[in-house]
């Protein structure tokens, strides 16, 4: 089997689409991936990447790059950033000779990424799969409030194309699925739920904390749709109860206002930012925690989904406390590894941290419920398997060995 894998990021940026495309050529299939330049999250684009390696292999997988500008800071290079690639990738999609059997779109933002994949595919009259990790265009709400926005108008219009055109959609939050029949008017029959794989490492770690202080860890992306002010007012209602910290390890758009609110209201004795750290300190920060915690806004249907750090918290076998609606909170209490007040419900949210102060032997069993839901569902030969049947079902291709 031969795969065309589509995807603006790849190795060296951190994208879990490495992982997959490089499983599946271990498996036995021929797979190259059409992708950008390496920038992100910096936006530089690395000396060796301006000039060069344009074709290469990594760890048996084909790499084609194409011309890409570095997103560096601002809405105008991220516009150049996402023009740049989509208009070299459809340029050399068409190029493109290879008899593949099936196009797999890694579509992450933009929506405008998949249009090479979807470009080579009607050429060569091969199927589709498509895998959904950003809603489009309700992630353009982050920048455009208003659906009556001339842009935000186009990129709906575009965004129902590409959705419409893939032969099967998979989605990582199962929230998804609503979203993409109820806004786009897919067919259901077309659409899955199947969500991303996390690192399993952390499963037989210990990682009890060493202290008696009770530590609530936020890990990751701070940005606005972290809904952090209201954490952060949450923990001022509690800010006299003794006995805790609030840390937030991550870098984001809302870092420096985080900051700023902390300083403003006082909060510097007992909430700390760290910025970005490496991965190779995660460890040391999930030692720290007796708990950790996850929020998202509520102000569009981004505020449905599963973010990625719960499925960590859930492998470290922590417990979570989560100020969040949608996929996220059925994960969390189907699985028993912690409780959810309503996104941006800041008098629950500070009554259930007062109440882990308090009280946490409530939460004792927790962690390990999470890691058992986390093997059930989260383990990365459960997400190739499926991936890989489908890619059997699409094709009919049974030539390697699937595990």
């Amino acid at each position: 089997m031969r795969v065309l894998i589509v995807c603006q990021h790849y190795y060296p940026e951190n994208f879990q689409i490495t992982p997959i495309a490089e499983q599946l050529a271990a498996d036995g299939i021929e797979v190259t991936v059409l992708a950008g330049l390496p920038n992100y999250p910096l936006g530089i684009v690395p000396e060796e990447y301006k000039k060069g390696h344009r074709d290469e292999w990594i760890n048996g997988v084909h790499v084609l790059r194409c011309f890409e500008i570095g997103r560096r800071k601002g809405i105008f290079w991220l516009a150049a950033n996402y023009m740049s690639f989509t208009l070299s990738s459809l340029h050399k999609a068409g190029k493109l000779k290879e008899d593949y059997d099936l196009v797999f779109i890694y579509q992450l933002s933009p929506i405008l990424m998949a249009l090479p994949g979807l470009k080579y595919a009607k050429k060569h009259k091969v199927p589709v799969l498509l895998y959904c990790c950003d809603q489009w265009p309700e992630s353009l709400k982050v920048y455009i409030k208003s659906e009556k926005n001339l842009l935000f108008r186009i990129m709906k219009r575009v965004s129902r194309y590409v959705y419409a055109s893939a032969d099967r959609v998979f989605c990582q939050s199962s929230s998804f699925v609503d979203y993409l029949a109820q806004t786009h008017g897919l067919d259901r029959d077309r659409l899955e739920y199947l969500p991303a794989f996390a690192d399993e490492s952390y499963l037989k770690e210990d990682f009890t904390p060493a202290d008696d202080t009770v530590d609530f860890v936020f890990m990751g992306n701070l940005g606005y749709a972290q809904n952090l002010p209201a954490l952060i007012s949450a923990v001022e209602m509690i800010r006299d109860v003794p006995g805790f910290r609030v840390h937030f390890v991550g870098d984001g758009s809302c870092l420096d206002k985080l900051r700023s609110v902390i300083q403003e209201k006082k909060l510097e004795d007992i909430v700390k930012t760290y910025g970005r750290r490496p991965v190779e300190e995660m460890p040391e920060f999930y030692r720290l925690a007796d708990v950790c915690l996850v929020s998202l806004m509520a102000d569009n249907a981004i505020g449905h989904t599963l973010p990625s750090k719960v499925q960590g918290y859930m492998a470290a076998g922590k417990p979570v406390i989560g100020m969040i609606d949608g996929s996220a909170r059925k994960v969390i209490e189907e699985s028993g590894c912690g409780i959810c007040v309503a996104a941006n419900d800041i008098k629950g949210m500070a009554v259930a941290m007062k109440g882990f102060i308090t009280n946490s032997v409530k939460y004792k069993g927790c962690g390990q419920a999470g890691r058992r839901y986390f093997m059930d569902n989260f383990r990365k030969d459960i997400f190739m398997k499926r991936l890989e049947d489908k890619f059997v079902e699409m094709t009919g291709e049974k030539g390697y060995v699937s595990i």
